[in-house]
């Protein structure tokens, strides 16, 4: 059996829906426009539970789509890893390809979450949400599994005085059965908070990660601290830092996102 080591890869996906949907007002949040592309950098680097280093890099391009309490967004990344192992849909898995660099399109990913309720005085916002891999990516360079996933899950949002909005996200992820794989469905979860410091500027800090992918290894967690800014009406820009908490998790990360409505 492979050895598998997994990290939900937190990058500015995470930070840009956190901040979004819970304060309503996060970068470009004020545009009319209810379409805004974002692409969004970013670098992984770590052991993921193995003797050896694994590297990620990432370069997402996203379209987003708003209308009152709806939101959906397409993602397709170009990723290059460096290490023996293969990626999918942000997890890691060891073993089973040579420690070469390759590079190529990614899985496309579409979510949508749909805001039932607003939050008020102590009772949050209920979204419910759902994500959708499509398998793009090469399975023979270890890109990806070649195999649909989907999770299912909710959002909780709070606000506290208009300046600190606390969160929590709980997910059930379903992995496709990829040949020899042998993955697990797992939990996933996030808990976190932003807090305003200045006008249309915002500090948010999560703690997010993910039940075992396989059997005999651990859970993943990191610590994700992100500063997010609303430039113009239009254009934002975010940048964030990853420290992992657990084996499998990624030594570092660090990401930026650029955002434009249109």
């Amino acid at each position: 059996m492979n050895r598998c080591a997994s990290v939900y890869l937190a990058r500015a996906i995470a930070i840009s829906t956190a901040v979004a949907a819970s304060t309503g007002m996060a970068a470009g949040a004020s545009a009319p426009e209810p379409f805004r592309i974002s692409l969004e950098p970013s670098y992984f680097s770590g052991h993921f539970g193995s003797a050896h280093v694994f590297r990620v890099y990432d370069l997402p391009l996203s379209v987003i789509y708003r209308k009152s309490r709806l939101r959906v967004r397409v993602e397709l990344p170009y990723v290059a890893i460096a290490g023996a192992g293969r990626i999918s849909g942000g997890t890691v898995l060891r073993g089973g390809h040579h420690p070469h660099f390759r590079s190529g399109v990614g899985d496309l990913w579409v979510s949508a979450q749909y805001r039932l309720c607003p939050a008020a005085g102590m009772r949050p916002s209920i979204s419910p949400l759902i994500k959708i891999k499509i398998p793009l990516a090469s399975r023979h360079q270890g890109l990806g599994t070649g195999k649909a996933d989907a999770e299912f899950g909710g959002r909780f949002e709070w606000r506290i005085a208009n300046h600190i909005f606390p969160y929590l996200a709980l997910g059930y992820r379903i992995n496709g059965r990829a040949h020899r794989l042998k993955l697990r469905n797992a939990v996933t979860y996030q808990v976190g908070a932003s807090v305003v410091l200045a006008h249309q500027q915002y500090v948010t800090a999560v703690f997010i990660g993910h039940s075992a992918f396989q059997r005999h290894v651990g859970p993943t967690n990191s610590v994700v601290l992100a500063y997010n800014v609303s430039l113009t009406p239009v254009w934002g820009f975010e940048t964030y830092f990853d420290r992992g908490l657990s084996p499998n998790s990624p030594a570092i990360g660090v990401g930026l996102g650029i955002t434009a409505g249109f």
